[in-house]
């Protein structure tokens, strides 16, 4: 077998062991959250919260009255995406992790050791899904599965967004909106988008979910074609994310074609929910389902005990 060939399996192994090792420190000890910072959740009243948002496909939109003067569109400040774990998973640089990686003779670590790729404009850690908030958590997790396959078994109704994530529950003042984005993709824009923000009420007995979602129907400009409808700018956190999740076929679609809104119908409702309740907001054009589950943050791992006579020098790691 050709040496060239012989260096590629190798390096594709190490890549897998590498993979492996994230997965198990992501789902077994836990990521790498300080001390501080997970004491700090442990203290936080945390939420569960999963939401799909889905289309009425029998719907006659035609009989509303539909108006650019009546929206108000806009993306709200402080928003953040939610992070898929496949973030982790392909990192465009991995020998990043093997240069991070303690030495044999360290001292040992409780989880994963951060890392930070060159190309990174920020730092990289490995997320901790327990007590880390915003990431999107696995199928196991996920209380719509049901409900969500019966949705996609009907002709009525098409899944534009589907999440999970957890995250600390705060008043109005220091509330985090969550964007979301899904359906189709036309250009760097979608049939769905808008953010969730979810906090307290004055008296911390409810949770109010205010949904800013927009649904927007597009046609070609070829020929020149103008449209009355304008979108709101995405902001850059929302490129980003865009850039990295358009699959090749929308790529290549978009790229021969540009489109812009005919019609862009706004959901903006704010209400207060309870907890452990299954929520549906309705609207002809859309529906939301949103349900808030308490969540305990658990403590964070302890530092393993050092055992008499032993040393306390961390193993190297074997990749094979």
């Amino acid at each position: 077998m050709p040496s060239a060939t012989i260096t590629s399996i190798a390096s594709a192994n190490r890549l897998t062991t590498l993979r492996a090792m994230v997965l198990s420190l992501m789902f077994a000890t836990g990521g790498a959250m300080s001390q501080a910072q997970a004491a700090e959740a442990v203290g936080q009243r945390w939420y569960q919260i999963e939401m799909t948002v889905f289309t009425h496909e029998t719907s006659n939109l035609e009989l509303e009255l539909w108006s650019p003067e009546r929206l108000s569109l806009g993306f709200p400040e402080r928003m953040r995406t939610l992070r898929p774990v496949s973030d982790v998973l392909q990192l465009d640089d991995w020998s990043v992790l093997l240069e991070n990686l303690p030495e044999p003779e360290a001292t040992p670590v409780v989880g994963p050791h951060p890392y930070a790729p060159a190309a990174a404009g920020e730092g990289f850690s490995i997320p901790d899904l327990q007590r880390d908030p915003f990431w999107q958590l696995p199928s196991a997790d996920h209380d719509f599965i049901n409900t969500n396959r019966a949705l996609t078994q009907s002709s009525q109704h098409r899944i534009l967004f589907h999440a999970a994530w957890r995250q600390p529950m705060t008043r109005l003042n220091a509330a985090t909106p969550v964007a979301v984005v899904g359906g189709r993709a036309f250009n760097d824009r979608h049939e769905l988008e808008g953010s969730l923000r979810l906090y307290f009420n004055n008296s911390e007995d409810r949770i109010v979910l205010e949904p800013n979602l927009w649904l927007s129907s597009f046609g070609s400009t070829r020929g020149g074609a103008t449209s009355e409808w304008q979108l709101p700018p995405l902001p850059e956190i929302l490129q980003t994310a865009v850039a990295e999740t358009a699959d090749t076929t929308t790529a290549a679609r978009n790229a021969q074609e540009r489109y812009a809104p005919t019609r862009i119908i706004q959901v903006n409702q704010s209400r207060e929910a309870r907890s452990n309740e299954f929520h549906y907001i309705d609207h002809p054009a859309i529906g939301v389902f949103i349900q808030l589950t308490p969540y305990e943050v658990p403590p964070p791992p302890e530092p393993p005990a050092p055992q008499p006579g032993a040393s306390n020098a961390a193993p190297p790691l074997e990749l094979q």
